[in-house]
């Protein structure tokens, strides 16, 4: 039997095999006009759709189209409200639950031994026992052996185990020692000494947690009819595991954690982790950058340990010395002086307010790379915002690495040029619908239009860090800091030894790729393009870079990715149903713990107070739903003369219906207030594909920056198209927490999560 290793319900790394799915469910993401890549997707679905292979449901706020189709009939538009989907998500999960529309033989398979021997390629934590005695030290963990006094398992070693009523026997054992387990016990089992310890399984948590409100609120709170939730319940559990669902900006809200986690939930209920048809790993690639077959990449003489605490507060506030020392003075702990983060991962939007607040400790040094928090963190482009980060006190030393003149790196005091996509190196990962493996090559093509440095390197990011370590002699750069498969110390002085080695390795991952023929070679004239580069390889290594040089990367054969009905690289992770890190979490300003399983709860302040009960609905009846226009993106774009004219502008997105109560027509100049006190100005869209009390925003335009005014370099000056400038942006206005000391965005509690959409705004007329 295999140990517990347990996958926390939120971070996106699963997605729909659309190539052999029946029906798909996408929350907040439009298969042709958000996710990666879009217009891959966007061929897959509407081809399989049209061929009547494939239904799928988009839920969201807007109607964007990509591959849906308002009169096909194998898709669907269903408008939601948004920062909602936690209704809508716990609406589905109730009836599955209450109509036993749920794989039960999958979720009391507690472990993924017991899973494969009936056909499955992974597991939950469904059924394993929580400790729900509140008077017991351990209360809110899942139960392990020890708690109960039964023997822990001698191999492997370090492995953790945990504890689930065998479904025969009726009596507690280790997850590991039983091929089913009850779903839904909860009672009081004795421990070792013969005290008795109230327990409950994961999944009478859930069930619990998505009973406390009936189909009908539920549906109220959403704004979707209840027969419409129940159809979509109804399909999504006729598939078997040929079914999927997808969520994007569902998670963008400040009440995201609960449909981050709902949407591992909503898939484990089918048993599709892993198969054909379900939901599969996404990113499998070659190893590239890590310890691989030619070079290790991960690791170098002198590399230091992780230290200190993040500056985006992402970690418990507990750890941190504001906390021990309230403790130390006998006081309450409890409100921190800015929310932490303790379940979260890093999220520049955190950091930037954490800058802007010298929070948790006051910045030395900001550098930032092609990276514009300004213009994508929600409230980031509010004045004050701007104001600090301009004030040398907060950020004494600025330093942007950017081939643009964005937002952000308007601010800076120094500008790194860096270089563009065709001009520099990356191996990406395979994003989209490819159950293989693939790893992806960019390599330069063209000389970089940066400096030429004296030793004949280009003006880039990369060549000013390798450059700046050097002088300060951090470890892993310079000569002798990187090991090939013999122990080997190479040198690191330029962005090809790093990005040509992790090239040797995706070759040599497993079965070597083959030579590039003498033939290949010349037709491409690949031996002048690598003649600068060669030192950076072995001269044995160079053939099979090549030949990954001469077709864009590695990719493995259509199909190979499954074997049978499973998934080859398969997430052996179990998915937590009931999520332990969360449940033994702390509010950091209440004290409060927060739920260990997905459910619903509306959007709240970061001192608990209800958005609805600060900024009632009756004075602020839109909630902002921001989204991604087909035909410009956040930069690149803008720059396109055809493209701007098809699209010179966005709108203020409103339904009909709502703009009559308003008194409001189409092409109407209006202004969008938020209910903290900022604003925009821009022309009113009435359309259909809105949902009521909502107001929709493209994202991509507004911009202050971006060549949208001069900028004087010398004596020449550059920029100054002000139709670069056109349009709104929604993030610009987003809200500020009110009920937070210093400058702090609208934002999730246990996650730090942006709340890009929510909100509460008015409208009126100019």
């Amino acid at each position: 039997m295999r140990p517990a290793s347990q996958v926390i319900a939120g971070g996106n790394i699963l997605k729909p095999d659309v190539s052999n799915a029946e029906f798909i469910l996408y929350v907040g993401a439009y298969p042709g006009n958000s996710g990666k890549p879009m217009m891959a997707i966007a061929r897959q679905t509407a081809v399989r759709s049209s061929e009547n292979h494939l239904k799928f449901v988009v839920v969201d706020p807007v109607m964007a189209g990509g591959s849906v189709s308002p009169i096909g009939s194998n898709t669907r538009w269903v408008p939601i409200k948004p920062a909602t989907d936690g209704a809508f998500y716990s609406a589905l999960v109730r009836w599955m639950i209450e109509n036993n529309k749920f794989n039960s033989e999958f979720l009391s398979s507690p472990n993924l031994d017991a899973a494969k021997k009936k056909g499955f390629n992974s597991w939950t934590n469904a059924a394993h026992l929580v400790i729900s005695d509140p008077q017991h030290p351990n209360t809110r963990r899942l139960a392990r052996p020890k708690d109960l006094g039964l023997d822990v398992p001698a191999e492997p070693k370090g492995a953790e185990f945990f504890v689930v009523m065998d479904k025969k026997t009726g009596v507690p054992v280790v997850h590991t020692q039983t091929m089913e387990a009850d779903l839904f016990f909860k009672g009081k089992i004795k421990d070792g000494k013969g005290n008795a310890i109230g327990v409950e399984t994961s999944f009478s948590i859930l069930k619990e947690s998505v009973f406390r409100e009936e189909m009908a609120a539920y549906s109220v709170a959403c704004a979707i009819p209840e027969d419409v939730i129940i159809e979509i319940a109804k399909e999504f559990t006729s598939h078997g595991t040929k079914v999927a669902a997808e969520g994007m900006g569902g998670t963008a809200v400040a009440n995201g954690m609960d449909p981050s986690a709902a949407l591992y939930v909503l898939n484990a209920m089918t048993g599709n982790m892993n198969k054909k048809g379900g939901m599969i790993m996404r990113r499998m690639g070659f190893r590239s950058f890590a310890p691989g077959p030619r070079y290790d990449l991960a690791n170098y003489p002198g590399k230091p340990s992780k230290q200190g605490t993040r500056i985006d507060r992402q970690s418990a506030f507990e750890k941190t010395s504001e906390y021990k020392n309230n403790v130390a003075r006998k006081e309450n702990p409890y409100p921190s002086k800015m929310p932490w983060h303790s379940v979260g991962e890093p999220v520049d939007n955190q950091a930037l307010f954490s800058l802007v607040n010298s929070y948790p400790y006051p910045a030395k040094i900001l550098m930032t790379w092609m990276a514009n928090p300004l213009f994508a963190t929600p409230a980031g482009a509010h004045k004050k915002v701007i104001e600090e980060l301009k004030n040398p006190d907060r950020i004494p030393l600025f330093i942007a690495f950017d081939a643009f003149m964005g937002e952000m790196t308007s601010l800076a005091d120094y500008v790194i040029p860096d270089t563009t996509g065709y001009e520099s190196w990356g191996l990406p990962n395979m994003e989209g619908n490819f159950a293989a493996r693939v790893t992806g090559l960019r390599w330069p093509v063209v000389s970089p239009l940066t400096a030429r440095l004296e030793d004949g390197r280009f003006a880039c990011f990369e060549n000013y860090v390798i450059d700046a370590a050097k002088m300060i002699a951090l470890p892993g750069f310079g000569e002798a800091c990187m090991a090939d498969g013999d122990k080997n110390l190479h040198a690191l002085n330029t962005p090809e030894d790093y990005f040509l080695r992790a090239l040797a390795n995706a070759a040599y991952d497993g079965t070597p790729v083959p030579d590039i023929s003498s033939d290949e070679m010349g037709l491409q004239d690949l031996e002048k393009a690598i003649a600068p580069w060669r030192n950076s390889l072995k001269p044995e290594e160079w053939p099979k870079a090549a030949y990954l040089m001469a077709r864009g990367g590695r990719f493995e054969n259509y199909g190979e990715g499954f074997v049978g009905e499973d998934h080859k690289y398969a997430l052996t992770r179990g998915v937590q149903i009931y999520i332990e890190p969360m449940a033994t979490a702390r509010h950091s300003i209440s004290g409060q713990l927060y739920p260990g399983v997905m459910g619903w709860h509306p959007e709240v302040f970061a001192d608990g107070t209800p958005v609805s009960k600060l900024f009632p609905e009756e004075r602020w009846p839109f909630k902002g739903a921001s989204y991604k226009a087909k035909l410009r993106s956040v930069s690149m774009m803008v720059n396109s003369s055809i493209l701007q004219s098809m699209s010179p502008t966005n709108y203020i997105e409103i339904n009909p219906e709502d703009a009559a109560q308003l008194g409001l027509k189409d092409g109407d100049k209006v202004r969008l207030i938020s209910a903290t006190g900022s604003e925009a100005t821009g022309i009113l869209r009435l359309r259909q594909g809105i949902a009521r009390g909502v107001v929709a925003v493209t994202f991509g335009y507004g911009h202050w920056e971006y060549g949208s005014r001069s900028h004087r370099i010398g004596e020449k000056v550059v920029g100054g198209d002000s139709r670069r400038a056109q349009g709104v942006l929604l993030s610009g206005i987003s809200l500020i927490d009110p009920t937070v000391k210093g400058i702090f965005g609208f934002s999730e509690m246990p996650t730090g999560g942006p709340g890009r959409n929510g909100g509460a705004f008015r409208i009126e007329k100019v």
